[in-house]
């Protein structure tokens, strides 16, 4: 991981926790030493990401779109591999890119970026509902889709912040069925793909 990784990982850990920044848990979730989270929270303060608020840290305007870009990314990566399954290609002008060849109007991307923006996890914890095996449980942060999907699945409940459990998984993609608000119910492998969720 280099120090920009580290410092944009940082920005992840600061927002996930509303403000507030352990030493010792950032270690442990980046798998980096605490004096390298400690220079990683200097770096970011020095160059006006963050700044410091009582006992917490906020982010300024240059650490939410520094943090954004690398969410919108780790997104593009997660729509490619799951969605399309393909390797992400590199992008030039990111507009262009959602619009024209993932067919996200100006209206579908201003919403999935403001989605990005108040993300309740780390994008690296962030998996398609398929990735999860039988039994295991996440929490709804994404439904990547047009707005007839999004709103088809959340008039089924599916909602972000809503919690799931995979209760079966078709055998060869076939339908995934889940737990969710009480009720069972069965989603087709590649609507169920577009359902991105952090592990409980």
């Amino acid at each position: 991981m280099t120090s920009g990784d580290v410092t944009v990982e940082l920005l992840e850990l600061v927002v996930e926790g509303g403000g507030r920044l352990d030493l010792e848990e950032a270690s442990r979730r980046l798998g980096i030493p605490k004096e390298e989270v400690f220079k990683a929270l200097q770096d970011a303060l020095s160059r006006g990401l963050l700044y410091r608020v009582g006992e917490g840290y906020r982010l300024t305007a240059i650490g939410e779109d520094l943090l954004t870009a690398h969410r919108e990314e780790g997104l593009h990566k997660l729509v490619h591999r799951y969605v399309h399954g393909t390797e992400a290609d590199r992008v030039r002008d990111w507009n262009s890119h959602w619009i024209r060849m993932h067919r996200l109007g100006r209206a579908g991307l201003e919403s999935m970026r403001s989605s990005l923006r108040s993300l309740p996890a780390r994008i690296e914890e962030v998996v398609p509902l398929t990735a999860l095996p039988e039994g295991a449980r996440g929490i709804v942060v994404y439904l990547y889709g047009g707005r007839g999907l999004v709103r088809r699945l959340t008039d089924m409940g599916l909602t972000p912040g809503v919690e799931v459990t995979v209760v079966r998984k078709g055998f060869l993609r076939g339908p995934v069925q889940i737990a969710v608000r009480g009720t069972s119910l069965a989603l087709g492998y590649g609507v169920a793909r577009r359902v991105l969720v952090r592990r409980v």
